[in-house]
């Protein structure tokens, strides 16, 4: 009984992946319990051309939300929301329309990460590392990449053409341009920020660096032998695929009180 009181009244999260057509949602501490394909759940607003195309539609947005919080496990307090959304929808608007619909629904807070973020942080990659890493995540139409330093992804390129299709030669051209667009100064992340003086030093020499010479991949683990252990002078490394979306999530819930997450 007490157990249930203190479940009942706990600050909780909920972080939901509406990626490549399905519904996922999960609470902190606890399994997925939404795993479903969007169009099962509404049919109206799935279009299989353009599986996506729901993230320009707010209805659509705030039908997706409502049935996840309706699913949820009652509380005393408002949960919530970590939500992953595809990293190109990149410009403000669109972002606050999303949060604006979410929060019809008295969510307590609102956190939200791009596809390509929560991918990284769940495959394994080490991204606070203060050296700039090559990660590659590709998807059944777009393929992601970008340098991973000091828990932030620089100079994203996206390739569209997804994993049955992508080649060496795609990975060869897109790591080409990666690293030759990559700035020579510190990002403007870090200079307008506040840092300590050991900190800045530590970040300022690590992005002058050389860059590592390994491709950190994540594609289906069916895909794994299609590239080999090397491409050029890159070593490949593969890594978790088939959740990274949600452990991605996960490991942003369990951070909120000390990770900075950016909000809106």
């Amino acid at each position: 009984m007490l157990e249930n009181i203190i479940n009942f009244m706990r600050k909780r999260y909920i972080g939901v992946d509406l990626l490549n057509g399905k519904v996922r949602a999960f609470e902190k501490k606890e399994n997925t319990f939404i795993d479903e394909y969007i169009g099962q759940i509404f049919p109206n607003i799935f279009n299989p051309i353009n599986n996506e195309s729901y993230w320009y539609d707010i209805n659509a947005i705030e039908q997706l939300l409502n049935y996840v919080l309706s699913n949820a496990k009652k509380s005393l307090f408002r949960p919530g929301l970590v939500i992953a959304i595809p990293f190109e929808i990149s410009d403000i608007k669109n972002k606050v329309s999303i949060v604006e619909e979410a929060s019809k629904f008295k969510w307590s807070n609102i956190y939200i990460l791009s596809n390509f973020m929560c991918a990284a942080i769940g495959s394994g990659i080490q991204i606070e590392e203060c050296r700039r890493k090559i990660f590659i995540y590709s998807l059944n139409d777009l393929t992601y990449f970008g340098l991973v330093f000091a828990g932030n992804i620089f100079n994203v390129k996206i390739l569209k053409r997804g994993y049955n299709e992508l080649t060496q030669g795609d990975i060869i051209n897109n790591i080409g341009n990666l690293t030759d667009d990559a700035s020579k100064e510190l990002p403007e992340q870090f200079t307008n920020i506040k840092l300590s003086k050991k900190d800045l030093e530590e970040v300022t020499i690590g992005w002058k660096l050389e860059i590592e010479r390994t491709i950190y991949l994540s594609i289906p683990t069916n895909l794994k032998n299609v590239f080999g252990l090397n491409i050029g002078k890159y070593q490949l490394v593969y890594l978790e695929y088939e959740n990274c979306i949600i452990e991605g999530l996960k490991n942003a819930i369990s951070k909120l009180n000390t990770m900075k997450i950016r909000k809106g």
